[in-house]
């Protein structure tokens, strides 16, 4: 099991299998998310989460999920936004935002054929997949996404994000999604 600390969280993270005294975890947790535990394919993931302020020895929050790996293309993906205390997971096909203050599940969403990772600019959190570029708030609002097709990659400069999309540019705003324009000498 991996451990990560952001901010005041500690995040428990199992990606393969379940902890061994999972059922203690669930007994001993405030807030409970499982999806499709019971699928007969993929990879099971782990997620507890606690309170880094506490000596509380369990996670309060315990996420498990099964995705699809695409034989080990795709790895499971976290960022928390420690001033929104909002985390996002993003593993296979499956995209998920946690208020961890509140305890609960702000946003559940999907991206075909496979999840690569989130990245953080500003107020926004950027979520990069095989055949899609998403935008949200650091609060977990999703702003709007674009299709990209491999090779695909994204520079972001200033309020715009550069698409380079198999060798064709596309800037667009961060906030909205439109097309920028751009300076033509």
């Amino acid at each position: 099991m991996h451990t990560v600390a952001v901010g005041n969280w500690t995040l428990l993270i199992q990606d393969g299998s379940l902890p061994r005294i999972y059922d203690s975890y669930v007994k001993s947790a405030a807030f409970v998310d499982q999806l499709e535990p019971n699928a007969l394919e993929g990879r099971e993931l782990f997620v507890g989460v606690c309170d880094g302020g506490s000596m509380h020895r369990w996670p309060e929050i315990v996420i498990t999920q099964r995705y699809e790996d695409a034989s080990g293309t795709f790895h499971p993906g976290f960022l928390v936004v420690p001033e929104t205390s909002i985390l996002f997971i993003g593993a296979g096909e499956r995209l998920l935002g946690y208020n961890l203050e509140k305890r609960e599940r702000v946003f559940e969403d999907r991206t075909d054929y496979g999840f690569w990772g989130w990245a953080r600019q500003e107020d926004y959190v950027l979520m990069s997949a095989e055949l899609e570029f998403g935008v949200w708030r650091k609060t977990g609002e999703k702003l709007w996404s674009a299709f990209v097709e491999p090779p695909w990659s994204f520079k972001v400069s200033g309020e715009n994000v550069e698409l380079d999309i198999m060798g064709q540019l596309k800037t667009f705003r961060l906030e909205t999604g439109a097309v920028a324009l751009t300076n033509v000498s």
